[in-house]
């Protein structure tokens, strides 16, 4: 099965989700493709959103049903209840909240020195 993230998806998010934490939008880890397993721009992105630090050199572009104020709100929120779960395993979780990023916007590197880098979903 493919999976795929609507915005209904990501405004589902409750702040109990967020207080305690889900997995339920979080891909299986077969339903990853390999370059998010193995890790990505957008596995990056996940890791410094868990971390709390700032990936310098990126530039976002939401897709355009995610491209307004209320969204970008649902997404933190999505994201945030996915990193904080406890289980499953860690690659499982940045891998998975990687390619629910990809989802919801295309993140590219800005400057010469990470012009190999990007998406490939």
């Amino acid at each position: 099965m493919t999976y795929s993230l609507s915005r209904a998806d990501v405004d589902s998010i409750t702040d109990g989700d967020v207080k305690c934490s889900t997995m339920k939008l979080l891909p299986g880890w077969d339903d990853i493709p390999v370059d998010f397993r193995n890790g990505n721009l957008y596995t990056r992105l996940a890791e410094a959103r868990l971390l709390d630090y700032q990936l310098p050199g990126i530039s976002i572009a939401f897709l355009p049903e995610f491209d307004d104020a209320a969204a970008c709100e649902a997404i933190d929120r999505c994201i945030t209840a996915h990193l904080n779960a406890f289980a499953p395993r860690h690659q499982h979780r940045i891998a998975g909240v990687g390619y629910m990023i990809s989802k919801v916007c295309t993140v590219t590197c800005v400057g010469v020195e990470n012009a190999n880098a990007g998406h490939h979903a």
